[in-house]
């Protein structure tokens, strides 16, 4: 991958499942998460390496964790751009926008916990992220029946499919979102951050990115909308990317 830069990057943005890991659950590449861990550390001291944060769906304590695992410094976005956190100082915080809508998101948990059909993931606090339990409906199905849920019990929430299961976000919440307010704490501008996604959800946040990429497994609407697509897969795509950052913004040094 080859990437030409009018400025440089100072961030490099990823989603987790699909960019870090195959969705489906699949086990980390460690020795991939090992370069990325080297290539993050690079930017303490090396000011053409971005460094690493991420923009996702997950919550906060999963995303605590993989902070860990790839010494992420930055700030980061969680649960669909419903909260921020940091883990020096350790602390996590949810955007202004989360808090009008939290007596409607906690009617859905609540309703949904008690449903048969659906299974909600453990520890999100401002969004939740739906799988189907009855081994029968796809994500596109799975969608259809939650936004006939949605419609019938009057909740003010969004359905937004991803790649294994559907979400429901506060209106006005997003990646998008997530990505700005995480901007506006680093004090960077959005041109300044690459980001990497793979999924309908990821659209709109990519757009805002000075640099943007798509793995091969992204789906169409994401390849439409970003600066480049990898001819590879999830974490070997989020590699290749980092490293076309860091020769780009070399080049740009080099002027």
């Amino acid at each position: 991958m080859h990437l030409d830069l009018d400025h440089p990057v100072l961030v490099y943005a990823c989603d987790i499942d699909g960019c870090l890991a195959a969705v489906g659950h699949a086990a980390y590449d460690l020795v991939a998460f090992q370069g990325l861990a080297e290539r993050n550390r690079l930017s303490a001291d090396d000011p053409t390496v971005p460094a690493l944060t991420f923009v996702t769906g997950r919550p906060h304590a999963y995303v605590d964790a993989l902070m860990q695992a790839l010494d992420v410094r930055l700030p980061v976005s969680f649960e669909n751009g419903a909260g921020l956190a940091t883990r020096h100082p350790y602390e996590a915080w949810l955007v202004d926008e989360v808090e009008a809508g939290r007596a409607a998101m906690a009617a859905a948990h609540a309703a949904l916990d008690a449903h048969d059909e659906v299974f909600v993931q453990f520890g999100k606090i401002a969004s939740l992220s739906i799988f189907d339990a009855t081994g029968e409906r796809d994500v596109e199905a799975l969608a259809v029946f939650l936004r006939a849920l949605v419609r019938d019990a009057g909740w003010d929430l969004e359905v937004d499919p991803s790649t294994d299961c559907v979400n429901l976000l506060l209106p006005g919440v997003d990646k998008a979102v997530g990505l700005v307010a995480l901007c506006e704490t680093l004090d960077v501008p959005e041109a300044a951050v690459a980001g990497i996604g793979d999924s309908v959800g990821d659209v709109a946040w990519l757009r805002r990115c000075g640099v943007s990429v798509a793995p091969a497994n992204a789906v169409d609407e994401v390849k439409a909308v970003v600066t480049a697509v990898s001819v590879r897969h999830d974490v070997a795509a989020a590699l290749e990317a980092y490293d076309a950052l860091i020769a780009a913004n070399r080049v740009l040094a080099a002027r």
